[in-house]
């Protein structure tokens, strides 16, 4: 059996790198503009210094003639400094107008670049299979949508952008500063050795410490996220102050790794700068020697030494991109460890769509396991025909949800088939034949918006008159209209403001409106007073001539009007039948009805 090897980590980094690259280049009409106006800015830059030294060699001093241009003004010294001033501000305006405007053009593709691999790994996670989100923290998934995707943006803006423009900027110094003085220039560049030797010790240092604060403060995402969307329950149980001390324990690693990371990255910056300090002063020490044995003007020497502080400026630069590749690589590591995931649940090569469906449902000797070695599902053999109201009981945990799960195609079953009209549900296209089924969960969930676009979710082009025929269906219509916009009242996140009863008639009015074939209710009058109950109950009845409806259920009321009852235990199917052929086998069901309501009535 082959197992599957990790590429080393050169590679790794390398197929990273690649990854962002293709990333990057979809952003290649506004990045190539951006890069020629900061190149023309360079260019621009390189000159500046040569004014300096024609106002101390041809002003200044008379050491060197001026050039044509400025002969006519040189009869009044004040004059020509006047002119070469104008010069360099032109100069100088001209280089930061044309930084200016590459800087936007190149900050705004980040930005798109940011944007782009944001609504890929969002669009990305909703195709990936439940199991995925199930062991993946929701907390951890937020971080990396919201803030790891940064990392393409700081990968470029941060590495990119500088690299290209140091490069740039060092070829330009070294032609000029060969051109001044060969043995100067190979002195200036003494230094690379000792900075590349700085960068690679400290560019995997860097690398473990972003990665470990990330983590951090995804984890600290995560405490955030569960300790807020669970407050009602923090505040019941009065533990608000072990939820603050968690946090205050998850903020001091996250500041202690983060405070690492700045060390590493200040460590790197302080020995860049001493070593090109280094080189600094060993030049303005050779340079002075060879000004005062007449091989250079002193305008020469301040112009060159002006050209190594614009050389060692880009050589920071570079040694300070490792640090920054290095820290944006630990978050688009994520990034693309969540892209590179493939969705368990796919279409087949050949897959058809569901268009019409009768609603026939047939579970063929289905096992199914989260893990492969443990079944919580197993041989389970059954038939539901459209009219039928199949109900589901059994004590929690006997494989209720995990069946209409499969149903569903959230998951595929490691045995057995699960059929839809007579086909295998993994010969259709996933999506449409999950357009063919509603569901009303046992925790109703609705979405910040109106409670219109609520009812809608699953049928978005239903007109109002469809909306309010279905509320209507679901008891809902009177406490809707009684609101101060009606359907148009916007909900708080999972419709916190309306009560457990009015947000499971939201639900079941979705339900109704979808108008599938098939039906899926999770316990759906769990949370309705027994008049709403009646009311729902009597729509189920009515629903029932023209579709294939489950039921998950332990109230008596729903129980009893189903057309069947399958009871599970540890998975398994332990017996079917009516409600009253059950009851009169004293079996498990029996005991459950006896153990629940006191009696088996």
């Amino acid at each position: 059996m082959s197992t599957e090897t990790k590429p080393s980590r050169p590679r790794a980094k390398r197929l990273l790198l690649m990854r962002a690259w293709l990333l990057m280049r979809m952003q290649w009409p506004r990045a190539a503009m951006g890069f020629v106006l900061s190149l023309l800015a360079i260019s621009a830059s390189l000159y500046q210094p040569w004014p300096i030294q024609i106002v101390v060699d041809s002003i200044l001093t008379d050491k060197a003639s001026p050039p044509r241009w400025l002969a006519p003004y040189m009869s009044d010294k004040s004059a020509a400094l006047l002119v070469v001033c104008g010069v360099l501000l032109a100069v100088y305006v001209l280089r930061y107008t044309l930084n200016a405007w590459g800087t936007m053009y190149l900050v705004r593709a980040g930005l798109e670049m940011t944007h782009d691999l944001r609504c890929r790994l969002y669009e990305h996670m909703q195709k990936l299979s439940l199991l995925f989100h199930e062991r993946h923290a929701v907390g951890d998934s937020i971080y990396r949508v919201t803030w790891d995707t940064y990392s393409i943006q700081t990968l470029f803006n941060s590495g990119v952008v500088p690299m290209v423009n140091a490069l740039a900027m060092l070829i330009g110094m070294l032609i000029i500063m060969w051109q001044f003085d060969p043995l100067l220039t190979l002195l200036a560049l003494a230094v690379v050795p000792a900075l590349w030797l700085t960068i690679k010790y400290y560019g995997e240092r860097i690398g473990r410490s972003s990665m470990e604060y990330h983590d951090t403060e995804s984890k600290l995402s995560t405490v955030i996220h569960e300790t807020l969307s669970a407050i009602r329950t923090v505040q019941a149980f009065v533990r608000e102050e072990d939820e603050r001390r968690r946090f205050e324990d998850d903020t001091t690693r996250s500041a202690a790794a983060n405070l690492r990371l700045l060390r590493e990255q200040i460590m790197v910056g302080f020995i860049a700068g001493l070593i090109t300090g280094a080189g600094t002063v060993a030049i303005v020490w050779i340079g002075g020697e060879r000004v005062l044995s007449g091989r250079l003007s002193v305008g020469e020497l301040i112009v060159f030494i002006t050209y190594v502080g614009m050389l060692y400026q880009p050589m920071a630069t570079l040694s300070g991109l490792a640090t920054a590749v290095q820290g944006a690589l630990a978050p688009f590591r994520r990034v693309v460890e969540i892209l590179t995931a493939n969705p368990v649940i796919r279409d087949k090569p050949k897959a058809r769509p569901l268009t019409t469906c009768r609603g026939l449902v047939r579970f063929e000797r289905v096992s199914f396991g989260y893990d492969p070695g443990r079944l919580v599902l197993k041989d389970i053999d059954f038939e539901a025909h459209p009219g039928e109201m199949i109900a589901l009981v059994g004590p929690s945990g006997s494989g209720k949800s995990t069946l209409l799960s499969l149903l569903f195609r959230f998951y595929d079953p490691q045995q057995g088939r699960v059929l839809v009209d007579g086909a295998d549900v993994r010969d259709y296209q996933y999506r449409s034949l999950r357009r063919q089924i509603s569901v009303v969960p046992q925790e109703p969930i609705l979405f910040s918006a109106r409670i219109a676009e609520n009812i809608a979710y699953g049928r978005p082009d239903a007109t109002r008159d469809q909306i309010v025929e279905a509320a209507k269906q679901a008891e809902a219509h009177e406490f809707i209209t009684a609101l101060p916009q009606g359907y148009d009242t916007p909900l708080g996140e999972r419709g916190a403001s309306l009560s457990g009863g009015q947000r499971q008639r939201l639900a079941i009015a979705r339900a109704f409106l979808k108008n599938s074939p098939i039906l899926i209710l999770d316990e759906p009058t769990a949370a309705l007073d027994a008049e709403t109950e009646a009311a729902v109950l009597r729509t189920l009845q009515r629903l029932r001539e023209q579709r294939t409806v489950f039921v998950v259920a332990h109230r008596l009321s729903t129980i009893r009007d189903a057309t069947s009852v399958i009871v599970l235990q540890a998975g398994q199917l332990a017996e079917r039948g009516t409600h009253s052929e059950l009851l009169a086998r004293h079996g498990p069901y029996a005991r459950l009805v006896e153990l629940q309501f006191g009696a088996a009535k």
